[in-house]
């Protein structure tokens, strides 16, 4: 008997609703709002057309030379509300010659293991590098390879 009841108010109730369909073309008119900041050049809020992607946002805004977009997917679809900021580019860190371990030097340009190891060696033996340019005096680094080395490597 009370589920006979509920029913009976659910139907009633639903009879009073007015429903009416939903127009997925006027849904896909209305513009989504979108916020970008950080590294552009017009930061702000923009209103875009409904599956605007990222790429079409940041033509709208424009990148500053600083700008680092290896972490932003360009096809992405934006949302309403959606808030992107670009970052900046990280300088390059150094690696130091005097402590960066075996792993380290490997992933200089132009050194591999054997390299690597003859630069500890050298270290150990000889004491750390006062100059960048005593680099030279490990065999296999000559000037072409310590010009590839130099604006990489600190002391």
């Amino acid at each position: 008997m009370k589920r006979l009841l509920i029913f009976l108010i659910l139907i009633l109730g639903a009879e009073s609703v007015a429903f009416q369909p939903v127009s997925l073309q006027e849904y896909r008119d209305q513009p989504i709002s979108v916020t970008i900041d950080g590294e552009v050049e017009h930061p702000g809020t923009y209103k875009l057309e409904r599956y605007s992607t990222v790429d079409e946002l940041l033509e709208q805004a424009g990148l500053t030379d600083e700008a680092d977009c290896s972490a932003v997917n360009a096809e992405t679809t934006l949302k309403d509300h959606d808030t992107l900021t670009i970052p900046p580019k990280q300088p390059e860190k150094k690696i130091s010659i005097n402590t960066a371990p075996l792993q380290e030097l490997c992933c200089l340009p132009g050194i591999g293991e054997t390299t690597a190891m003859k630069i500890i060696s050298y270290r150990e033996t000889n004491g750390l590098f006062s100059e960048l340019t005593d680099l030279l005096r490990v065999p296999g680094i000559g000037p072409k390879k310590f010009e590839q080395l130099k604006d990489r490597i600190c002391l």
